[in-house]
């Protein structure tokens, strides 16, 4: 919401409104051209824009992980975190591992 603009409990628009405009977009040509702006903007703000899909997402900073490799091995093969961490039923429930994640860079 904050990164369109939108203030807190202010109405925002549906699944289904944000599909009709894409469709509409796509049938006027000005999907392609609309994206290619969009991912250079993120890149001139320093974001390395990622593939996939992003209906209602905001960036924001989190602590930094401190997993061994091992733990970083058993996030990417799609492990939960009471897999990874079965005796640490806290340290579990502050992991979050299924997540992904953007780069910025530069400032």
């Amino acid at each position: 919401m904050r990164f369109l603009g939108f203030e807190l409990g202010a109405r925002t628009p549906d699944e289904n409104t944000i599909r009709a405009f894409r469709n509409r977009l796509i049938e006027a040509g000005a999907f392609e051209a609309l994206f290619q702006a969009f991912d250079q903007h993120l890149r001139s703000a320093g974001y390395l824009p990622m593939g996939g899909q992003i209906v209602d997402a905001s960036l924001v900073q989190a602590p930094k992980q401190r997993n061994t490799e091992d733990e970083k091995a058993a996030v990417k093969e799609g492990k939960s975190a009471e897999e990874i961490w079965p005796d640490e039923p806290n340290k579990a429930a502050q992991k979050d591992t299924s997540t992904r994640w953007t780069l910025k860079i530069g400032g």
